[in-house]
Formats: C-alpha cells, structure tokens, sequence
C-alpha cells in the first residue's frame, strides 16, 4: 500500500469523525507504526492534518482545497457516473445538485440548458452558472471545508420546491445500502432531497461501500430513488444504476 492510498484511508476516515487517536489508525491502517508515524508527519507538513498527543485531527487549511482535493480522488469514476447522471434530465425541469465532488463532476455533462437548478453549494452553483444554466443558490452557514451551505435556514428553503429530480452524493454506502452522512446538518438536505422530490438520484463510486457513520438515510424506501454506482456487486437490485467504463 502506497503512502497515497494510506493518505486517503485516513482522510475518509477523518471526513466521519474529525479526529483519530493513534490507535484508531493503527486498525485502519495496514501498516508498520514507524510507516504511520512518517505518514502523519508528511500529512502533517501537508497540512491536511493537525497532530496532538496520540492522535491527529482534521487540518485547519484543509478547508481551502479540500473541494480540489476530492474532485482528484476516484476522478475517472465520478465522471462515469456524472455523465450518466446528467441523461437522467428533461427539458423544463426543476432540479436539486446537492455538494460533493461527484455531482459536481455531472456539470460538465449537462446539455438540457432549460432546466432550473436549485444547489447548496458554492462550486455547483459557479459552475452552473458558468454553463448558462438558471441557478439559485439556496441560503445558510458557509461550511469552509466543503464550501457547502446548511443548516435548517437550508432545509427551510429547501421545503419551499418541489423537484422534478435531485441529485445526491453520499459520503458512504453501507452494508445494507443506506446513504451514510458524516454529520446531521448533511443527514438533513439528503434527507429533504429524497422526501421533496419525485426522482433522486444517488451518486456513489464503489470506494464508498462498507463504511459506517451516525447518520443515515434508507434511500430504498423512496418511491423513485435510484442508486447510480459503478460497483458491479450492487446489480441484484432494479433501481442501482451499474455504470461500466
């Protein structure tokens, strides 16, 4: 295992819970300590993390790329299943983007431009924009690190539409395929996407199975809620979309 993908490992751990003990890392880390102790130092000089006594914590300039960050990891992928997101669109439609690195990977694909969308999150709407593209930016406290907008001001508005489609990311899949959300002010958008729209979309690459998190959505039991993966052991079920490169 490369320093990168040990990186990775302990950054997606970190996007759940803020902050590891040395000991934490040491059972999802398939490595020597001395191995994970150079890690931390490098990540440390990075700054993608703080180090304190036994542990380590989400960096403090993390925030100012960390959106670049993730739009770099499983790049290929997400841009497999943006693009199949984005034939999911019809002409006229109103429709919620959701933050995360995946959904913004579907912009660049969209070409129905007479859609309305509604989006949470600054780079989304950037990029929307940027494609001529009506957009609203919904309101709220700025998230740094993912320069994503939440909070219940959030999901107020949010209640004021009614979707044609929403588009989803997840910050994991778990083993009995619920979006999993690393804290509840992202629980609750997920959460109004699903409830506020008569098709959602959940876009999830195969390197996010098997996680765990507090917070969790059964996706499945929304009438008109589909998972559009490119994790090829999800295809027993008629509503996840397998993606093929």
């Amino acid at each position: 295992m490369s320093y990168e993908e040990r990186k990775q490992i302990i950054l997606g751990e970190l996007a759940f819970c803020n902050q590891l003990s040395f000991h934490e890392i040491e059972k999802i880390v398939d490595a020597a300590p001395t191995t994970i102790r150079r890690d931390l130092a490098r990540m440390a000089e990075e700054g993608v993390i703080e180090r304190y006594h036994g542990g380590v914590k989400i960096g403090s300039e993390v925030a100012e790329y960390s959106m670049r960050q993730k739009q770099a990891m499983h790049s290929e992928e997400k841009r497999l299943l943006g693009q199949e997101a984005a034939r999911m669109l019809a002409p006229n439609e109103l429709v919620f983007i959701g933050g995360g690195s995946t959904t913004y990977s579907m912009i660049e694909f969209i070409e129905e431009a007479s859609i309305s969308v509604i989006t949470n999150s600054l780079p989304h709407a950037e990029s929307l924009h940027r494609r001529g593209i009506r957009t609203f930016l919904l309101c709220g406290f700025l998230r740094t690190r993912t320069r994503c907008l939440g909070g219940a001001e959030t999901v107020r508005l949010m209640r004021a539409y009614h979707f044609d489609r929403s588009f989803i990311g997840a910050g994991g899949i778990g083993s009995d395929l619920r979006i999993l959300s690393a804290d509840q002010s992202e629980y609750e958008i997920k959460e109004a996407a699903l409830e506020l729209s008569r098709h959602t979309y959940v876009l999830a690459d195969a390197s996010k199975f098997g996680l765990t998190a507090m917070y969790h959505s059964d996706f499945l039991s929304h009438e008109g809620a589909t998972l559009i993966t490119d994790n090829p052991t999800c295809e027993r079920d008629d509503r996840i979309v397998v993606v093929r490169p």
